[in-house]
Formats: structure tokens, sequence, C-alpha cells
């Protein structure tokens, strides 16, 4: 009988070298992906002065805001119709094409709020005596009481006050705005005629 020889088998390198601590293969020291795990550089603080800015904006829209809920309770009308109405009362006999432009707004608004003063009756249409195709606004007895107890500015606080500014200091604040909403992303153009108490 032979004895029987046992033949070791050469190791699998790739298996050793998965199994064994001691022979796996230095990391290389690579500075950048140490500085990326577990720190992050905290985000800039914004400037003092456009910390500044938004407060402002901030004021104005709160403001603006308040002073529309003031209106609907005096007077049961949107800050819109407020002033829609004051235009007419101010201006009797006016078309709707004219108090779109004294608005800034699509006449087709302009429409809508006719209409819904119209239904209050807080305004009344008539057609041109020589022209028929003109229809003319004027306000009734009721509309006037309604601007009677209104909050003034009867326009809104921000038309009013923009209304105050000299042209000088308002083409400075228009170009200072034009390059606030250059920065913007996802701005809404069609939103330049719709009044603030819509939007």
């Amino acid at each position: 009988m032979h004895s029987a020889q046992t033949v070791a088998r050469p190791e699998d390198p790739m298996t050793t070298a998965s199994t064994d601590p001691n022979l796996l293969p230095a990391a290389p020291n690579d500075g950048r992906a140490l500085a990326t795990i577990g720190s992050s550089a905290p985000p800039a603080a914004p400037r003092a002065e456009a910390v500044q800015a938004l407060k402002s904006f901030r004021v104005i829209f709160r403001s603006v805001r308040q002073h529309f809920h003031e209106v609907e309770r005096r007077c049961g009308v949107s800050g819109s119709q407020l002033w829609a109405l004051s235009v007419v009362v101010a201006s009797p006999g006016i078309r709707v094409k004219d108090l779109a432009q004294a608005m800034a707004v699509h006449q087709s608004t302009a429409s809508n709020l006719v209409e819904q003063l119209s239904r209050q009756a807080f305004i009344r249409r008539e057609r041109d005596r020589i022209d028929h195709r003109i229809v003319q606004l004027y306000p009734t007895d009721a509309g006037r009481t309604v601007i009677a107890r209104a909050p003034r500015p009867l326009s809104g606080l921000l038309p009013d006050a923009l209304a105050r500014l000299e042209p000088a200091r308002l083409a400075a604040l228009n170009e200072l705005l034009s390059e606030v909403l250059s920065g913007m992303r996802d701005i809404e153009p069609e939103a330049a005629l719709t009044p603030l108490a819509d939007i």
C-alpha cells in the first residue's frame, strides 16, 4: 500500500488579497475626496443691503394685503373694485378703455370690474347720445356712499406711494426693479396688467 500524499495547491492571489487585510492595497491619498466627506461649507450670509431690501418688500406686501382686507371689511368690495369705482366717481362718463388705462390693466379686466360693480348697483352704464357704440360709466348714489366710507388711499397703498414719487426717482426705481426681475427665474410677465388685489 502506498501512503496518500497531500499535494499543496497554490493560493489564488485574488482570493488572498480579498481575505487578508494585511494584503489589501493602500488607498490613494486623494485630498479632494477627503475634503468632500463629512465637511460642507456653510452658505454665504446675504449682504446687509440685500436683507434690508428684502425686509422692505415684506413690509410692502403685508401692508398692501392688510389694506385690501380693510377695504373688503368696510366696503364689501375688493381693492380693485374700489379703485375702479373711485376712477368712475372722479371721472363720470369715462369709457371702459380709459378706465383700463387709468388702472394699468387689460381692457377685459376693466370690463369684468365694471360688470361686478354694475351688478352691485354701484355704477350704471349709458350709451353716448351721439355715438351709440360708446358706453359711458357713471356712479350711482350707492357707489358714492361706498367711496365716502372707504379707507384711503382709494387706489391702494402702493399705487398711491408710487404716484407721489418724483419722476427721476421713479425712473431710478424702475431701472433697479428691472435688474431684480432679470435675476429671477420663472417670472410671470402677464401679471404686470393684473390688479394687486387680484394677485
